[in-house]
């Protein structure tokens, strides 16, 4: 330290440090900086050449500018060592440092097999501490400076070493405000305020035992952009910082290589080659996998978030599919899960939802389920009661139960945030009128794909997509031979689709094999540059181009598309 100090500036203080480390650190007996060339050394992110770090902002008008971050003046810890979340509990954490598991004051240090995931969990990796019941996970301890510090998600990093967030409470109040505000904004604004102790908080209904902090809910409502996807976002994004049209992915932890890594790669992969439209993918772990290249993958935009706080309640990681929509800034947007692909034909599907959801009709739109039966009588979820009655019927479900692969305008974000707002704040829906225990504590709704739906039922929510996501990619194999052999209908119910619901080939379902998938694309890309895909919408062994030719054929079909 008495060698360097005095440098200009703190990133060339620690390439000073460095240059002695290995004669007055090593030597010393402390904790040594691994010597270059090692895969973990010191690099530092978006240098301009002079050691400064620089990392993309957005001002509160929209436009993508520069700031400035610098590496801290003072070394705090030995090593420069950081503990950073990796992973939830009963999700993987790629760390090739020590490990620590379990939660605050509650830890218990793991070392890490090289180059395998270690999974977070109890079973795994035993309980530091049985009488904290929630909150769980493992945090990763990794060298400032390194290789690996510059590849963190800025969610993960402290504040004093990270970006700017694109989307924050400031930034969407801020542009809601701003004289050159249009209906997006208002719109976002709206449905962040309550997170964000907007106007209107107070006359909120009371929060429960399980309610987030007002804290960690704003803290939650933040974005960041990864630096090396800089361009891509401003290939994408306009000037106010809005995409007009996008798919909409929501990610974890993808270790290197690893099945979801390989998943997401064909999942890119398939939008680069059947989409104008790109793909905006929410990262809510430690680190991306570098299989994400912005030049190999040059629609893909990449961004950052915090992970949902799990303290108090186990919060499912499938909720944080409604945060990426709202914090994705899309006008247009069309949510893709991991487990997907798609198909040629799929843009279609923004115009159709461009022009169903409206300031009139402020709602996503899921496509019809597969499964018929779905009900009172087969899933025993907690909400029924206030659906249904004792005899089995349902007279307040509105529409068959819906799979959650949203598509949705921004007209549809204020809905998104109430619905979220409500899960977050533990809010109770009080008892209806002639329904027996109909009362409703929204935080015990566990999954992302209820509260879509009996949300969607409790606003009289009534249009739904025919099912534009196979089941299966196996069904792929059948529509590819150009035969209606083998394809057969979504499943009939007695009340919402008595003659079953057309079946549509824009993206394949289920797709967890990532060699199978990159067949199936292998053999949609070679058909599509020769010219001979059967028409994507089947129903009574029949194929149609579009909605138009389906309803000529058949004008009783609910369902749109």
């Amino acid at each position: 330290l008495r060698r360097c100090r005095g440098r200009s500036s703190s990133a060339a203080l620690g390439l000073c440090l460095l240059a002695c480390a290995p004669s007055s650190v090593e030597a010393a007996g402390r904790h040594p900086w691994p010597a270059a060339p090692s895969s973990d050394a010191p690099a530092l992110r978006g240098s301009d050449g002079g050691g400064r770090l620089t990392f993309p902002a957005v001002a509160s008008d929209g436009r993508l500018s520069e700031t400035e971050a610098t590496l801290p003046e003072e070394i705090s810890a030995p090593g420069w060592e950081q503990w950073v979340f990796c992973a939830d509990d009963h999700m993987q954490c790629e760390c090739r440092g020590m490990i620590r598991w379990g939660a605050p004051g509650h830890w218990r240090k793991v070392h890490p097999v090289i180059d395998v995931p270690t999974v977070c969990s109890v079973a795994e990796l035993g309980d530091p501490d049985p009488s904290v019941a929630y909150g769980k996970h493992c945090e990763c301890a990794v060298q400032r400076g390194s290789r690996t510090w510059y590849k963190l998600s800025p969610a993960v990093l402290p504040e004093e070493d990270s970006s700017k967030p694109i989307v924050s409470c400031a930034k969407a109040r801020a542009a809601a405000a701003h004289p050159r505000a249009e209906k997006a904004d208002e719109a976002l604004w709206t449905a962040l305020c309550a997170f964000c102790g907007g106007e209107g908080r107070d006359a909120l209904p009371r929060a429960g035992s399980l309610a987030l902090a007002p804290s960690a809910m704003e803290d939650i409502m933040q974005v960041w952009l990864d630096p090396r996807f800089r361009k891509n976002y401003e290939d994408a994004y306009d000037g106010r910082g809005w995409v007009e049209r996008a798919w909409v992915n929501y990610v974890g932890n993808c270790a290197e290589g690893g099945k979801y890594d390989r998943m997401m790669t064909q999942l890119l992969r398939s939008v680069h080659a059947f989409s104008k439209e790109p793909i905006v993918v929410v990262h809510f772990g430690m680190v991306p996998p570098s299989s994400w290249d912005p030049k190999v993958f040059p629609q893909l935009v990449l961004l950052h978030a915090r992970p949902l706080p799990q303290t108090d309640k186990w919060r499912s990681f499938n909720f944080n599919k409604y945060r990426s929509m709202l914090l994705a800034k899309v006008r247009v947007g069309i949510e893709l899960d991991a487990d997907e692909f798609l198909a040629p034909g799929a843009d279609a599907m923004f115009a159709r939802t461009a022009a169903e959801v409206t300031e009139d009709y402020p709602f996503p739109i899921l496509p019809v389920h597969f499964l018929p039966d779905i009900g009172p009588n087969k899933s025993n979820g907690i909400w029924w009661p206030r659906y249904c009655h004792d005899d089995g019927s349902c007279p307040k479900q509105t529409m068959r139960w819906g799979h959650a692969h949203p598509t949705w305008t921004f007209h549809a974000l204020p809905w998104l945030g109430k619905w979220l707002r409500r899960y977050l704040r533990d809010e109770v829906l009080p008892p209806r009128e002639g329904f027996a225990h109909s009362e409703l504590r929204v935080a015990a709704v566990p999954e992302d794909e209820d509260l879509l739906n009996l949300a969607l039922w409790e606003d009289g929510a009534t249009k739904q997509w025919c099912k534009f996501e196979t089941p299966d990619p196996r069904d792929f194999d059948f529509f590819l031979a150009g035969s209606d052999d083998g394809i057969v209908d979504i499943v009939p119910d007695p009340r919402f689709y008595p003659h079953g619901a057309p079946l549509v080939f824009y993206s394949a379902h289920h797709a967890i094999e990532p060699e199978a998938s990159k067949r199936y694309l292998d053999k949609l890309e070679e058909r599509q540059r020769i010219g001979n895909l059967p028409a994507p919408i089947t129903y009574k062994g029949s194929y149609y181009r579009n909605g138009e030719e389906l309803r000529k054929a058949h004008s009783d079909v609910r369902c749109l598309i």
